[in-house]
């Protein structure tokens, strides 16, 4: 498992798909230098929470992370190689577990670097201490956590569509539109999963009025990612079989 899990790495660190994600998750640093430039912030946290997080949930992450998991996840079948690999001793489920793994290694790895980059930016005109620091990390790694299960049904719909990133695009913008326009219904905000994203880490933000209780909430994030999950395994292992 871990000689697959490098393996899919390799392959990342030779695209341009990933730099390209990476270069993207500077650009809320970036507004957050030219605005903290330009005011005089006396709370980091509020700056942090009430902004970067929110639009990186809400709109950049699902973005990045879900080009990234298609990509991992159809490159070979795009690329006509998914058949060589069939010629190694390697079941499918476990190439597709590797490659969950490595996607989820690979958000939390740019969850992390986000919030640095966060934290560059926001030092300006900001002072922090320790415990701050702790607690913004806490709140963007389960960011993470939960941004890699709401994902999972994106990943799954591409895999079965058998298509092109082209679809992986339509899909995911779509799937973002889903989730703004879910903050508007109390009832949706409840169940979509971006937007239980922002009730989970306390982003209070927008005035979003929930139906249900957030333990509704948490059942409906955990049905969807199980959901997802046993789908992409499952059509991971009949897929040309």
């Amino acid at each position: 498992m871990g000689r697959l899990i490098c393996a899919e790495f390799r392959k990342l660190k030779g695209s341009n798909i990933l730099w390209i994600c990476l270069v993207s998750c500077t650009i809320l640093p970036l507004i957050s230098i030219i605005v903290n430039s330009k005011i005089n912030a006396q709370s980091f946290w509020i700056g942090y929470s009430t902004q970067n997080l929110l639009l990186s949930v809400l709109l950049l992450w699902p973005c990045i992370f879900g080009l990234i998991g298609t990509f991992i996840f159809v490159r070979e079948r795009i690329e006509n190689t998914y058949k060589n690999l069939l010629i190694i001793p390697i079941g499918r489920i476990q190439l597709a577990i590797a490659k969950l793994i490595t996607l989820f290694l690979l958000i939390m790895i740019m969850t992390i670097f986000s919030y640095l980059l966060n934290i560059i930016a926001l030092t300006i005109g900001i002072t922090f201490n320790v415990t701050t620091f702790l607690e913004g990390l806490e709140k963007y790694l389960m960011a993470g956590v939960l941004m890699f299960i709401s994902i999972l049904p994106i990943i799954l719909i591409v895999i079965i569509s058998k298509k092109s990133y082209v679809v992986s695009i339509y899909v995911i913008i779509v799937y973002a539109i889903t989730s703004i326009v879910a903050i508007w219904s109390s009832t949706l905000s409840a169940i979509v999963p971006i937007v239980i994203i922002l009730r989970i880490c306390n982003i209070k933000v927008l005035s979003i009025e929930y139906a249900f209780s957030i333990t509704y909430s948490y059942i409906s994030l955990i049905v969807i990612g199980i959901v997802s999950l046993i789908g992409i395994l499952l059509y991971s292992k009949v897929q040309d079989a």
